[in-house]
């Protein structure tokens, strides 16, 4: 009995201390300390700010079923006045998104219902979620968009494209990616010669420093044997078989060649094959570097590949040219002796593994080759790499960091995985991709948006539906055989390397297009692609028009333009006054150099294309620099009606 009475008095003392304490405790809370502060620290603003009441704060985001109290010390989020003050009280930068629709957690992660500075931004023992680091702060903005282009997230957008570019699906399953052609290995052996392709293999940035082949960090017996493999392959898909070089190629004299090679430097200018690859580098940045192509491969490769590309690597975006046979064999010439290197690193004299084949089967099976690249019946390896399509879910518990002392957070994981893939084990496979921090960051931002975290369909903003234009009949060939869609648009489907086609006899003039496929000239001398000169023929340069005439219009781009003096005189007073137009336009040679040359629009231009692109340059191509100015119709009018003159 007497021992009841000593735990009840034990008891009783305990929670007359716990009552006593609590109120101390609930005073002195980490965010009272916050409220009161900022309650001092407005009365010295110029500016009236309104003080808050002590108080936990909270947002409720109904449609993503979330409570967030980070405003219990985030007082300032909206409050200009407070655009330099110290955290937690200044003001957000700018937002999107209403933070009484979305809250803080969907963009910031951390635990949205904790009211301690540790437990709210997630650093804490079994969340897995923490605040994202400011550099990867737009992975959130991916689990709602999910194009390719997100707008005012510029990290999370590169990523995307370098994920694409580098072709991650080769080797990940990453849902929604497609593949990328990647150049086929069949008939590799007469292509290239064995020392050129054993050093690739060793490290392909060595060759070309913009590479997007990653180095697979081979020893030389994996080099060795690979690149015996790989040589072993002779003959293309198809049946398709090397075209013997031309006898005026075989059996020039040397004056002869000389010739050869003056014409063949001529028409590679004229072809403006530059405005596509890059020639040690400078030029283009869409095709394959030609500085030292010659070193490379086989004159009879290019002197096929060149009169047809798509005979050899089917699904190639290069164009056939028309060069005429002599041309052709002079700018094969020309590439022999202008694009080669004495620095070549030689190899030592080496006998073959007599299992060569065998063991460089093993290496192409082992790194996945043909995940990327075809070569015969070879599929994918069994073996690939991890799935990444939900990667920005994947918890803690779930990763293996090794011996490394990095931070334990995804982010962290993800991003040292880039920068040293192999750094966690040393059996791992992944090559080395020698990303910059830019590009590893960018990348690691849009695998941290790859999540499954459940949205509301509503709040989902999904790509454009891929369009299915496919061009038919004579011109369809066309488009296939100068490979077009690998520079312009024409309703939706293609690049953006070039000019959207999609309403081009709307924009220009029936004749300027015929003359401008005969001889191409520079609009915009400030950029980098260059229209190639195809050497088209007259049938084919009408086939092309008459189709762009029929179908590449919009009716809505048609107005009349008063062309009296007065509008004329106007639209001259606007262009060089109001408006400044001369500073990024030319008219006879005089004015900036950003835009295109003015003085031939009446020659090259419809006035009611015109009319409409000064009215709203965006909306024909968003990214242009052309300022919309909001022109009344009377300017748009008289603009016009002066550069049509």
């Amino acid at each position: 009995m007497n021992n009841l009475r000593a735990i009840f008095a034990i008891s009783s003392v305990v929670l007359l201390v716990v009552l006593a304490v609590s109120p101390f405790k609930d005073f002195y809370r980490e965010w009272k300390k916050y409220q009161y502060n900022y309650n001092e620290i407005i009365k010295e603003l110029p500016q009236r700010v309104k003080s808050v009441e002590i108080g936990i704060k909270q947002i409720w985001a109904q449609k993503l079923d979330r409570v967030d109290r980070c405003t219990t010390c985030h007082l300032g989020l909206g409050e200009t006045a407070l655009a330099n003050a110290e955290q937690p009280f200044r003001a957000h930068s700018r937002i999107y998104h209403s933070t009484d629709d979305f809250g803080c957690t969907i963009c910031h992660e951390g635990q949205g219902l904790a009211t301690t500075r540790a437990e709210a931004h997630g650093y804490v023992e079994y969340w897995d979620r923490p605040m994202l680091p400011t550099g990867f702060m737009e992975a959130s903005c991916g689990r709602c968009h999910r194009g390719q282009k997100v707008p005012e997230a510029p990290i999370l957008s590169l990523g995307r494209r370098l994920i694409r570019e580098f072709n991650c699906v080769g080797c990940h399953k990453i849902g929604g990616s497609p593949k990328q052609w990647i150049p086929a290995l069949d008939g590799i052996g007469t292509k290239v010669n064995r020392t050129w392709l054993f050093n690739w293999l060793k490290n392909p940035k060595d060759y070309y420093t913009a590479t997007k082949m990653p180095n697979f960090l081979l020893t030389d017996d994996e080099a060795h044997n690979l690149t015996d493999f790989l040589m072993t392959y002779t003959s293309f898909a198809n049946g398709v078989s090397l075209e013997p070089l031309p006898k005026l190629f075989t059996s020039a004299t040397e004056a002869e060649r000389e010739r050869m090679i003056e014409l063949g430097a001529t028409r590679f200018r004229e072809a403006r094959c530059i405005s596509c690859h890059p020639i040690n580098g400078r030029g283009g940045y869409v095709a394959a570097e030609l500085g030292q192509i010659a070193s490379k491969a086989r004159a009879q490769w290019i002197y096929t590949y060149i009169k047809n590309p798509k005979r050899l690597q089917p699904g190639v975006e290069m164009p056939r040219f028309r060069f005429s046979e002599t041309d052709l064999a002079a700018v094969v010439a020309y590439i022999e002796s202008e694009f080669v290197t004495s620095d070549v690193q030689e190899l030592s004299p080496r006998t073959r593994d007599p299992d060569y084949f065998d063991k460089g089967l093993t290496v192409l099976k082992k790194y996945n080759c043909t995940g990327c690249h075809e070569l015969g019946d070879r599929k994918k390896a069994d073996e690939m790499g991890p799935e990444l399509t939900f990667v920005g879910d994947k918890s803690l518990y779930q990763i293996d960091f090794g011996r490394t002392g990095i931070e334990h957070s995804l982010p962290a994981y993800l991003y040292t995985k880039l920068k040293s893939p192999r750094v966690f084990s040393s059996t791992m496979k992944m090559p080395d991709y020698g990303l910059s921090d830019e590009d590893a960051r960018a990348i690691t931002v849009a695998l941290l948006g790859n999540s499954n975290e459940s949205i509301p369909e509503q709040l989902k903003i999904h790509p454009a539906p891929s369009s299915s234009y496919a061009p038919q009949g004579e011109f369809g060939k066309l488009v296939d055989d100068l490979a077009c869609f690998g520079c312009h648009t024409m309703f939706g489907r293609g690049r953006l390397v070039a000019t959207d086609l999609s309403v081009e006899a709307s924009q220009a003039d029936e004749q300027w297009i015929q003359s401008y496929f005969k001889i191409p000239y520079s609009l915009r001398p400030i950029m980098t692609e260059r229209m190639p000169n195809l050497f088209l023929a007259d049938d084919e340069i009408k086939t092309i028009v008459n189709h762009m005439e029929a179908v590449f219009l919009a009716d809505s781009l048609t107005r009349e333009i008063r062309m009296d003096a007065s509008t004329v005189a106007e639209g001259k007073a606007l262009y060089y006054g109001a408006y400044g137009c001369q500073s990024c336009h030319q008219i006879d040679l005089k004015g900036g150099y950003v835009g295109p040359a003015l003085d031939k629009c009446s020659t090259r231009l419809k006035p009611g294309w015109v009319f409409h692109w000064l009215k709203n340059p965006q909306a024909f191509k968003p990214e242009t620099l052309e300022p919309n100015n909001n022109l009344s119709d009377r300017e748009a009018e008289a603009l016009t009606a002066f550069l049509m003159t």
